[in-house]
């Protein structure tokens, strides 16, 4: 975000924007940024078309990109989704971007997009990726004073726990929360714990429990509950990476004779319930088969964001791999 907003605070604009990675909430900042700067909203109406890569051929894009402003001096055309164009499609876009029109600002918006594009477009690429572990805290006191609100840091920690490190998912809560506090400054742990919809940290705890036991039959169930709550697959499956990730560094730690105290400070949370629940789990797993896991959940990443297949259906072979392999 430093380099986006400093070129646009010194009046740069480009001819093309690729905004791409795996943090939505950053990735919409960056974009209004963009929107505000550049294209204000009393020129928006005639001058912001919105497209769906996967409904919308690079054609039907590159005419509108060279479609003339009306009243204004720009016009930005969006277009969502752009990481599932395929190659050939990208490669359409590039005679374009290597000679663009001077008075359209082209933004793309995706996830994982191929490297190739991101070497041809090079400095227009903006890459936005989660907070790490020890980063979230500061993210979620920030984006509490953005709503203008104190949190309390037992609050922190149970809404890191609860949502991990997706900021949209946060500032999500972090709005419920301070609707439910109303005109009171500081958002306690009782604040959060009544109104975060996110699933629970034990929930998660179970599924892996059984996965661990090779259980496929509880897991399934307990899939199930997390898939009915309505979270979206991939916030589902972050949350089991998350998991995953926690156990093999508990794992890593205790066989270099590390304790509670150092798993506390590498994982990032004090919450003593969950630290003794990572410790008895990670003891039932080998180092292997935590590799193997993740390999496995870095498989279903690719396979949601890109396979027709459906995403519970990928979901549940996630699980059954996982049973087969832990």
């Amino acid at each position: 975000m430093g380099r986006l907003k400093e070129e646009l605070t010194r009046g740069k604009a480009r001819p093309f924007y690729l905004l791409y990675g795996n943090e939505g909430y950053l990735i919409e900042r960056a974009r209004e940024e963009i929107l505000e700067t550049l294209l204000p909203p009393q020129f928006r109406e005639l001058n912001f078309n919105v497209y769906d890569a996967d409904q919308t051929p690079p054609s039907e894009v590159i005419n509108a990109c060279n479609t003339l402003p009306c009243m204004a001096q720009r016009r930005t055309v969006l277009v969502k989704g752009a990481h599932q164009y395929s190659q050939n499609d990208l490669k359409t876009f590039i005679p374009y971007l290597q000679s663009p029109s001077p008075t359209t600002i082209l933004i793309f918006i995706g996830e994982g997009m191929p490297t190739d594009f991101i070497k041809e477009i090079k400095d227009s690429a903006f890459h936005f990726k989660r907070p790490s572990q020890g980063d979230t805290p500061q993210w979620i006191r920030s984006i509490s004073q953005e709503l203008g609100k104190e949190i309390a840091p037992e609050a922190v920690a149970f809404l890191q726990e609860a949502v991990g490190g997706d900021l949209q998912g946060l500032r999500n809560e972090l709005a419920k929360a301070s609707l439910y506090i109303g005109d009171k400054i500081r958002i306690e742990i009782q604040d959060v714990e009544g109104v975060v919809s996110e699933v629970r940290v034990n929930t998660i705890f179970e599924l892996t429990k059984a996965l661990g036991e090779r259980d496929l039959k509880r897991a399934f169930r307990v899939l199930g509950t997390i898939w009915e709550s309505g979270e979206p697959p991939l916030k589902i499956l972050g949350m089991i990476s998350r998991q995953f990730r926690h156990l093999l560094m508990t794992k890593e730690i205790l066989a270099h004779g590390g304790g509670a105290a150092e798993v506390k400070k590498q994982v990032g949370t004090s919450n003593p319930y969950y630290l003794k629940e990572l410790s008895a789990q990670a003891r039932g797993f080998s180092q292997q088969a935590l590799q193997r896991a993740l390999k496995n959940l870095w498989e279903t990443d690719l396979s949601l964001k890109r396979s027709p297949l459906p995403k519970r259906l990928i979901l549940e072979g996630l699980v059954i791999k996982l049973c087969k392999s832990l």
